[in-house]
């Protein structure tokens, strides 16, 4: 069996959509990405005369709009849920990188006509281009490269992947086609199979748009709430009809320019202290929750603000069971201000580890036992001879207090030694009992169990 590997040029794919659609007669055609990694390795199949082929993965590169116009929050917002909807729908594999802004709406035509500003892409085309290189030169990772690409800049990696023995097909559109790629006689050598033209496929490659009623799940929403809809929302999602998301989109929008920072340059955070960058990865506690308007504020690592509006919640997270305290993760989608708080998305629950190596004190049931105190919603580890599980933790912190953390809360410890600092606990116990010399972590819900030979 022939195994198949695609590689997509996302943002060139999307900006040709239009193309396409002319081609089609269609104006609101779009490509099934469903069927897309399916249709290609059927044109393959045929060019290899019926072997047996298997796609094992489909990689998209592509970008997302960062530091724009609040405005034009909705439409980066269903950007994002395109992605999400790829990697959870399709299992795609993504790599994605930001495109700052500046603070500017996303269409020329919305912006100064005397604004010279135009959005620099990065990353996209080299992320690629490594990525084929890198597993061609894995052995048995794939045979077939199928590469959906229209840029002269890709002819290098093309040539290096067939001089590691992977055989290269392309797959593109005419009129975006770089002259090397369409050469059928390839005095580029840069390809196995006749060029695979998206403009011949198109009716296999149409996404059916299928009206169906759902019903839209908006506290709000007024009216039957079963609504006519193309959306076909991903496991989990709720659904919202377009008049309820175009108010969530006003409200969303009000809050913004009232509580976040405007545009940044990219890497200069405001204070200089070290803020989280453009789509990096934070931890951190819901600081405040404003159920009525339906969004927080998120204290990260960084010690600064975050704003997320329950929008921005990814599935499994739902507004409701959102509590001022509970720990999450998150990717930053702007940087913080001089005075304002930075914006959020992506936020889910934190399901990072917890740190190992954390007791600095031996006690029984019943004795107080000085310990590190964790951020675990107001709960705590313990050591004991027979251990027994923790159930609840009453804090008298004796640490010095750190900026924004009251002195019963929970304090943020490092992940790594010395622990120097610690806290003072009482604490209650049930009857259910673990190994004696056991450490409890009990966060919210799970319980986690390490031996105390783990711990330095």
């Amino acid at each position: 069996m022939i195994k198949i590997m695609l590689f997509i040029d996302g943002t060139w794919l999307y900006s040709n959509t239009p193309k396409l659609a002319e081609l089609y007669g269609k104006g609101d055609f779009q490509v099934d990405f469903g069927w897309l990694p399916k249709v290609l390795a059927e044109e393959v199949n045929k060019q290899l005369g019926g072997v047996e082929v298997d796609v094992v993965r489909t990689y998209l590169f592509g970008s997302y709009a960062s530091n724009y116009d609040l405005r034009d929050d909705d439409a980066v917002q269903r950007r994002l849920d395109f992605f999400s909807m790829l990697k959870e729908e399709y299992h795609y594999e993504l790599e994605i990188f930001p495109v700052n802004f500046k603070g500017r709406r996303l269409r020329r035509v919305d912006r100064d006509p005397k604004d010279p500003f135009e959005p620099k892409e990065k990353c996209v085309d080299i992320a690629l281009a490594t990525a084929m290189l890198y597993y061609a030169a894995i052995p048995y990772v794939y045979d077939v490269a199928i590469a959906v690409i229209g840029d002269q800049d890709f002819k290098p990696v093309l040539q290096h992947v067939r001089r590691l023995g992977k055989r290269v097909a392309i797959a593109s559109i005419q009129g975006s086609c770089a002259p090397d790629f369409a050469d059928p006689r390839d005095e580029a050598r840069v390809k196995d199979f006749d060029i695979i033209w998206l403009d011949h496929l198109l009716h296999r490659l149409e996404l059916k748009y299928e009206r169906h009623q759902l019903e839209c799940q908006s506290p709000t929403h007024l009216g039957d709430k079963r609504v006519w809809t193309t959306f076909h929302p991903r496991k989990g999602q709720k659904f919202f009809c377009d008049v309820c998301r175009a108010e969530f989109a006003s409200q969303k929008q009000d809050a913004q320019q009232e509580f976040v920072s405007s545009h940044l340059e990219v890497g200069t955070p405001a204070d200089g202290n070290g803020s989280g960058k453009l789509g990096q990865v934070l931890s951190g506690i819901v600081k405040k929750k404003v159920t009525e308007r339906g969004f927080g504020f998120i204290h990260a690592g960084d010690g600064r603000d975050y704003f997320f509006h329950f929008t921005d919640l990814e599935t499994g997270l739902d507004f409701n069971e959102v509590e001022e305290g509970l720990e999450v993760e998150f990717v930053v989608k702007r940087e913080p201000g001089y005075d304002k708080a930075g914006a959020a998305h992506n936020v889910s629950h934190n399901l990072q580890p917890i740190p190992d190596a954390i007791a600095v004190g031996i006690s029984h049931p019943g004795v107080s036992a000085k310990v590190p105190q964790f951020l675990l919603g107001g709960q705590a580890v313990g050591v004991g001879k027979p251990i027994q599980r923790i159930v609840r933790v009453q804090a008298r912190s004796h640490a010095p207090h750190r900026r924004g953390c009251h002195p019963r809360q929970s304090l943020r410890w490092p992940t790594s030694p010395p622990y120097r600092s610690s806290s003072q606990f009482s604490y209650t116990i049930d009857s259910s009992k673990t190994q004696a010399n056991d450490v409890i972590i009990s966060q919210q819900k799970r319980t986690f169990f390490l031996p105390l030979a783990l711990l330095l």
